[in-house]
């Protein structure tokens, strides 16, 4: 957290979230280029258990191959694309399952917006999950 200059405020409501005795959503926004991604990664480094970056101006099957690399990447198994965000978030509970049981966990969403190709579901399934 040292690498984290100022941020004073946003630094605090982090902490309470990670704190904080039920599940919670924080949605970062702002302009392009100001330390968000640098911000969540660097003061949850040891928390982090599945971080996920949205690919521009990329589909559905592209998104969710990216979604299998990233799950590869987290769970050090080799994970197949997914036919579904439904089936995403199942393969994703199906891993952070055990590792809430242990504490909390911070799972990162990066580029939010451009996951959801149209007709691909993934609002549907993400407020499901």
């Amino acid at each position: 957290m040292s690498l984290i200059i100022g941020r004073d405020p946003e630094k605090q409501l982090l902490a309470e979230i990670l704190t904080s005795r039920k599940a919670e959503l924080l949605a970062v926004y702002g302009r392009r280029r100001v330390g968000k991604t640098f911000l969540i990664r660097t003061f949850y480094a040891k928390n982090l258990a599945f971080e996920f970056t949205g690919i521009h101006n990329a589909g559905f099957t592209e998104q969710l191959d990216n979604f299998s690399k990233a799950m590869r990447s987290a769970a050090k198994t080799r994970f197949d694309r997914p036919a579904s965000w439904s089936a995403a978030f199942d393969i994703l509970e199906t891993y952070l399952t055990p590792l809430l049981k242990q504490n909390k966990q911070v799972i990162f969403f990066d580029e939010f917006p451009w996951i959801h190709t149209p007709r691909s579901n993934f609002l549907q399934a993400f407020a499901h999950f």
